[in-house]
């Protein structure tokens, strides 16, 4: 006889896994069969039509006083317009829930590391890894801290999200009704879990410092630094790697592997983290060709579908405020409001600092080494709830300095009957803590409402100086006034950077509290006439205040300030063609030290084998012929781009690999984050250790060899790529853009019935591919992991332009539809226009709202 717990595991695999993805096949053959209907909605777009509902008309509501008027445009993009506060957070709820409620739940649950409760088993270890790092526990610490004006707004927020929820449970969009989830009750806690993801998301440091532990571990701490540059002109960070001198990590028991994967994971099916957003700037009246002030803002972020943002325009007496908002937080982060339009971008803060921590059982407890002590951590069981399964139990442990990643990560699940035992990780001798910046209480979401309240620029730049939790350049600007003000707390060290990973056992590089706030860079209304920010270093190596010492590549702010100056008459049709532009500047760099050093690289060239030699000739006259614009219909940049993946792995993979080695990746992730050793190496340290090739132990290459062969390998994968000829070659063949859903990022993690299932899904969950113009140094950003491959990663999420010159001054644009359901005609109708870089109008004063936002839906109070 079978046991019971097996048939019952059984069944849950056949309800839960097997039936669902044989049920997706069959649609999927469907599909197939019968792709598109003539309208062009496709068959699963028709079969959940019955989740959409009407833009006109009249629903009768409890919960609001009086009558709430919402307008659609074309795009599905709404005017809210309510008789009172109270009943605009409600109807905001309402329709953030009808646009985006997959994507509103599936951010709490990611938050709280309960993501499995929805979407299995393959969702476990990322809800072990972002539990461990208490993101519910800060959002509860930032709620307490709430006015009790702001908690009301979310309460009644809250209240719209559920009279959603609780009018549509037989009818919740598609994709929810396709996970079979049904949504618990939202909560004012669950919209500020969305602000602690923001504050995640621009948090870069936790995922660098384990991709330098990788490498260390690999290539040792001193090779390392070679690989850790913090900007074209700053020292290489010897000092600053020489704090793991005494760790000799490629020998002691501390297992990377796992986390490293489960931070992939994490980075690329659920929530990017630490990705460099965003340009901003804003140009001062006397600049302008009209007199008055324009404000520009694209914010980059993960391509994804839906995307990140959604637009809304929402009004009330008091509160009349356009732009950018965030599925579940019932504010608009960045816009105009009739007076003031601000902007922001990421000022790529260190506020996090990974500590390697020695650790040992005593007395059947873990400890860990303090100084000359070994003191016990703290410990804090939690339960895991898996769809599909039983009940999972983890210990999380802490040190003084935050959790222990690595260890939680690491330890096997614990029996769901048993009481905890520390037996699993009796043999670790050493650990990952992490100290977060985010755990200070303030009251940050207090004033990203005031700030849309602003009626003044002095009144936006007092509330711009009190955002603590977010670590933002803010731009903003009214008609006559321009400013910047960098938000956010930031640490003081005892000693180090933060940059590598320190030593936890010593108090050498704790954190001594916060600099003062005072200390916070800002700039009004400066000679220059313009402000502009790229997450580009802003300050001076001796600046008191030490925001990071992983500024983004220097090139996109160089092009904006190139641009500003090249007139004083600029409009807003300037700041679109800037937003649009795709000069990559780093490469007009790159050609001088081609051009200087012709002579060497020739050399090295005809060492090659004939072949090589011929292919590595025809690739270098097609850079040297290249003007550095990034589009995608030119083979030109097509060779830029594969050189710069072909000489990452030429110069760094011997050492590094092989292509799926930790410390490999690790280098790929960084040149996403920050500025990279790639960039630096191309342009620079031709002493670098890295140009010799340690396969060839007869033979010390040098720079020059190592473009050479470079070259070569560019055109020969070209050819097998491209065909033969060159002349047809184009960037947008291999650079694409390709709009996901999350079950489609989560698609490689999962089994491979379930893989075919929603691969068939595809046509009704995804976009794409699309070809792409840019890359990482292009202010039309589409980065992409250089020298793994070409998919285009970061985009501008966002588009918005502001002058103050015009009737109407916003123009705003985002990267997808405003709907997260795939049955919605505006699931992706925004992507034609985001790709034809179109700039749309948002008006402002009602005469002009009428006309362009002409579907209505008026919801009314029930009569009591």
């Amino acid at each position: 006889m079978s046991h019971p717990g097996h048939m019952g595991l059984f069944s849950s695999i056949v309800k839960q896994i097997i039936l669902p993805s044989i049920s997706l096949v069959l649609i999927g053959i469907l599909l197939n069969a019968m792709t598109q209907f003539p309208s062009g909605d496709s068959l699963l777009a028709w079969w959940f039509q019955y989740t959409v509902d009407s833009e006109h008309g009249e629903v009768t509501l409890r919960g609001i006083r009086d009558e709430v008027i919402i307008r659609r445009d074309a795009l599905g993009i709404p005017v809210i317009e309510a008789k009172n506060r109270e009943d605009l957070a409600f109807a905001i709820g309402f329709v953030m829930a009808h646009d985006r409620l997959e994507q509103m739940v599936g951010f709490t649950l990611t938050a709280q590391g309960r993501l499995a409760e929805m979407a299995g088993p393959v969702a476990l270890d990322i809800d072990v890894y972002l539990r461990t790092l208490g993101l519910r526990r800060v959002s509860e610490q930032q709620y307490a801290q709430l006015s009790k004006e702001t908690k009301h707004y979310l309460e009644q927020f809250s209240n719209g999200v559920n009279s959603y929820l609780d009018t549509h449970r037989d009818r919740l969009p598609a994709g929810l009704r396709m996970a079979r989830y049904d949504p618990e009750p939202w909560t004012p806690l669950n919209s500020v879990d969305l602000l602690t993801l923001v504050n995640l998301s621009l948090s870069l440091n936790l995922h660098e410092e384990i991709s330098i532990l990788n490498i260390v571990k690999k290539i040792g701490w001193e090779r390392a630094a070679w690989l850790v540059p913090v900007y074209p002109d700053t020292p290489l960070p010897f000092d600053e790697a020489a704090k793991l001198k005494s760790v000799h990590l490629a020998s002691i028991d501390l297992d990377l592997d796992e986390l490293t994967r489960v931070s992939r994971k994490v980075d690329q099916a659920v929530l990017s983290l630490g990705i460099a957003a965003s340009n901003n700037w804003a140009i001062a009246k006397e600049r302008t060709q009209a007199g008055a002030s324009i404000l520009a803002n694209d914010i980059h972020l993960m391509l994804s579908q839906p995307p990140m943002w959604m637009l809304m325009h929402v009004k009330s007496p008091g509160y009349d405020v356009a732009g950018i908002a965030l599925a579940g937080l019932p504010a608009i982060l960045f816009g105009f409001n009739g007076h003031i339009a601000w902007g922001a971008s990421m000022v790529m803060a260190d506020t996090q600092d990974v500590y390697l921590e020695e650790l040992k059982q005593i007395d059947g407890k873990m400890h860990y080494r303090y100084q000359d002590n070994w003191l016990s951590v703290d410990e804090r069981t939690e339960t895991f709830n898996v769809r599909g399964e039983r009940p999972i139990k983890r210990t999380i442990r802490a040190t003084r300095h935050g959790p222990l990643i690595t260890e939680a990560i690491v330890a096997p699940q614990m029996n769901p009957i048993m009481s905890p035992s520390l037996d699993s990780v009796a043999d670790v001798k050493y650990g990952l803590s992490l100290r977060w910046g985010a755990t200070e209480q303030d009251g940050s979401l207090d004033v990203i409402f005031e700030m849309g309240k602003s009626a003044t620029f002095q009144e936006a730049s007092v509330h711009a100086q009190d955002i603590h939790f977010i670590h933002l350049n803010l731009v903003f600007a009214d008609k006559d006034n321009i400013g910047w003000q960098v938000t956010g707390r930031y640490p003081k060290r005892r000693a180090g950077k933060g940059l590598f990973p320190s030593p936890g056992w010593t108090n050498d590089y704790d954190w001594e509290g916060f600099s003062p706030l005072s200390l916070n860079p800002k700039k009004l209304n400066p000679v220059e006439g313009f402000i502009a920010t790229a997450n580009n270093r802003t300050v001076s190596e001796t600046y008191p205040l030490e925001l990071t010492n992983s500024w983004f590549y220097p090139e996109r702010v160089e092009r904006i300030t190139e641009l500003i100056q090249e007139n004083d008459k600029h409009t807003a049709e300037t700041s679109f063609a800037m937003q649009g532009d795709r000069l990559d500047r780093f490469f007009q760099r790159l050609k001088v030290v081609l051009l200087k050093n012709h002579e060497k690289l020739s050399y090295s060239i005809d060492r090659l084998p004939s072949s090589d030699s011929a292919d590595a000739q025809r690739a270098l006259a097609m850079l040297i012929a290249f003007d550095g614009t990034m589009s995608p219909d030119s083979c030109e940049s097509t060779i830029y781009g594969m050189f710069q993946h072909f000489i990452t792995q030429e110069t760094f993979l011997d050492e590094l690999g092989p292509v799926n080695a930790p410390a490999y990746l690790g280098l790929v992730k960084m040149s996403v984050l920050s500025y990279s050793a790639q960039q630096d190496h191309m342009l620079q340290r031709e002493d670098s250790p890295f140009w010799d090739d340690i396969t060839t132990p007869t033979t010390t290459e040098t720079k020059w060899d190592i473009f050479a062969r470079a070259l070569s390998r560019s055109w020969q994968f070209g050819t097998q790529r491209l065909g033969s000829d060159s002349t047809q070659w184009r960037w947008g063949k291999l650079h694409t853009y390709r709009w996901e859903s999350q079950a489609t990022q989560l698609k490689p993690y999962l089994g491979n019935l379930q893989q075919f299932a929603i691969g068939i899904l595809s046509g009704f969950l995804d976009r794409g591919p699309y070809p792409a113009g840019g890359n990482h140094n292009t202010l039309n950003q589409a980065s992409y992991a250089i020298g793994e491959d070409f998919k285009v990663w970061i985009v501008p999420a966002s588009r918005m332009v502001v002058d103050f010159t015009r009737d109407e001054p916003m123009w705003i644009m985002n990267s997808g539809g405003q709907s997260g359901n795939p049955a919605s005609s505006h699931y992706a109708d925004g992507i034609q226009p985001w790709l034809s870089s179109e700039n749309r109008s948002m008006p402002f004063r009602s005469h002009n709202i009428e006309p362009q936002y002409t579907n209505t839906l008026r919801l009314t109070p029930t009569s009591h």
